[in-house]
C-alpha cells in the first residue's frame, strides 16, 4: 500500500465515512443505468455490481434493499467502515452484498465475476487516491463490455469557497497536527465563514456537520478536484466515453439561461464549451456522471415506428404526488404532479398527460408503448397526440426503456 493510501485509510478508519443511515441515491438503479447504452448484456445470470469505495455502506445497502435480484460487491480500504456496513447488512437480512477490503490502486483481493461487472458505482472516492487515473483505469479493466460506470468526483469551480476555508484552516492549524486537535479551530473558522465565503451558498452550515463529515470535507488528508477540461482528459486517458450527467438539467443551457440572444449564442457552442460556461457561472461542487467503454455508445433515440413494440418502465427515480378531496360518496382529484430526482416538482395541467401520470403512479411492472397508446385511445386521444405525450415522458425521464 502506498504512503498516500495508508494516510487516507488511517483517516477514514478514525472517522468512518459517511455518517447517516442507508439511503437511496440517484444514479444507483442498475437497470436504469444499463438503459443508457446501446450494447446490451446477453447473459441471463444475475446482474453483478461493484460499489468501489462503499465506506460505511449506506448507498450500497439502500440499493441492495430495493434490488434483491442484483448481486453487489462492496469494497473499501476502511476496515472499520466495512465491518459496520457488513453488520448493518446482516441485521437487515441482506444476502446480495459481499463486502471485501481492497485498494482501488491495485484491486488486490477483489474477485471479478466472469465477463466483468455490469455496473461499477463509485461516489466521492477516486479523487482521494494517490493517482485517480490509475484507479479509474483499474475499474475500466474489470467492467463488462456492455457495462457502465457511475462516478462522482469533486468539481473544482464549485468548491472554490470551500478551498479558501481549507487554506485558512491549514494556516491556523497545520496539517501535521493530529486531526482531532484540528477540528475545534476548524469549526470556529467555518462558523466565521458563514458571513463571508459561505454566505448563502452550498457550504452554509458546514461548521455544524458531524465530525465524520467535517473531517472528510475540511480536513481530508488527500484530495484533488476536476473542472470539465481535466475531467474529459481523465475519461479519455482511461479509454472511456462520456455518456451523460446523472442530472442533465444541471448542465443544460436551456434550463440555466432564458435570455433568447444569449441562449442562441450558447447553443452554437460544443457541449463541452457549454459545460465549461455553466461550471464557471453556477456552483456545482460535485460532478456526477456516467461513462462507458470506447466500443459502446449511447442508446439511440426512440423513433415513432418503434413506440408500439417498445417495452417501458417507470423511472425508479421518479416520485408522484396525487392530491384528492373526499366528497359525498366520491373523490375528486385536485392535483397531479411528479418529480424526477432532485428537480423541482412538475404540476401536470394537461388532461391527457395527467391521465397517463395517474396510470404510471400505480404501475409496478413493465408495459408496452401499444398499451399506453390504447389507454389514451379509449379516451378518444389521437395516436399522433399519444405518441407525442409518450416522447414527452421519455424526455422528462418519467419513463425509460430497460
Amino acid at each position: 500500500m502506498d504512503q498516500t493510501t495508508s494516510k487516507v485509510k488511517s483517516m477514514y478508519e478514525q472517522y468512518p465515512y459517511p455518517s447517516g443511515d442507508p439511503t437511496i441515491r440517484p444514479g444507483f438503479d442498475i437497470r436504469l443505468l444499463l438503459s443508457y447504452v446501446a450494447n446490451q448484456r446477453t447473459s441471463d445470470k444475475p446482474l453483478q455490481v461493484l460499489d468501489a469505495g462503499c465506506g460505511r455502506g449506506p448507498g450500497v445497502i439502500g440499493a441492495a434493499s430495493l434490488q434483491p435480484d442484483v448481486m453487489f460487491t462492496a469494497i473499501d480500504i476502511n476496515s472499520v467502515g466495512l465491518a459496520e456496513a457488513s453488520a448493518n447488512a446482516k441485521a437487515r437480512g441482506l444476502t446480495n452484498i459481499n463486502f471485501v477490503q481492497a485498494d482501488l490502486m491495485t484491486l488486490e483481493g477483489l474477485e471479478v465475476p466472469e465477463g466483468g461487472f455490469d455496473v461499477i458505482y463509485s461516489s466521492g472516492v477516486l479523487h482521494h487516491l494517490a493517482d485517480p487515473q490509475i484507479g479509474l483505469n483499474n475499474l475500466t479493466k474489470i467492467l463488462a463490455p456492455h457495462g457502465v460506470i457511475s462516478l462522482m468526483l469533486y468539481g473544482s469551480f464549485g468548491r472554490q469557497a470551500l478551498y479558501r476555508l481549507i487554506e485558512g484552516i491549514d494556516i491556523l492549524s497545520p496539517k501535521d497536527d493530529p486531526i482531532e486537535s484540528r477540528i475545534p479551530m476548524g469549526r470556529l473558522l467555518a462558523k466565521a465563514a458563514e458571513e463571508t465565503v459561505f454566505k448563502d451558498n452550498y457550504w452554509k452550515n458546514t461548521y455544524r456537520n458531524p465530525d465524520v463529515e467535517f473531517v472528510d470535507t475540511c480536513l481530508n488528508v488527500n484530495e484533488v478536484s476536476y473542472d470539465v477540461t481535466s475531467l474529459w482528459q481523465l475519461i479519455e486517458q482511461a479509454n472511456m466515453k462520456f455518456l451523460r450527467w446523472v442530472e442533465p438539467d444541471v448542465w443544460s443551457v436551456e434550463k440555466r439561461f432564458d435570455d433568447p440572444e444569449l441562449l442562441e449564442k450558447l447553443q452554437g457552442l460544443s457541449d463541452v464549451e457549454q459545460y465549461q460556461i455553466i461550471e464557471r457561472l453556477f456552483e456545482v461542487p460535485k460532478l456526477d456522471f456516467i461513462i462507458c467503454g470506447a466500443d459502446n455508445f449511447a442508446k439511440p433515440k426512440l423513433t415513432e415506428a418503434e413506440v408500439d413494440s417498445s417495452i417501458f418502465a417507470v423511472n425508479p427515480e421518479t416520485s408522484f404526488s396525487i392530491e384528492k378531496r373526499n366528497q359525498n360518496q366520491s373523490q375528486r382529484i385536485e392535483s397531479v404532479s411528479y418529480k424526477v430526482r432532485h428537480r423541482e416538482s412538475q404540476n401536470v395541467t394537461d388532461p391527457i398527460l395527467a391521465q397517463l401520470v395517474l396510470l404510471l403512479a400505480e404501475q409496478t411492472t413493465c408495459f408496452s408503448g401499444a398499451d399506453l397508446v390504447n389507454v389514451l385511445a379509449q379516451s378518444s386521444v389521437d395516436r399522433e397526440i399519444a405518441i407525442e405525450v409518450i416522447f414527452d415522458l421519455l424526455d422528462e425521464e418519467v419513463i425509460f426503456i430497460p
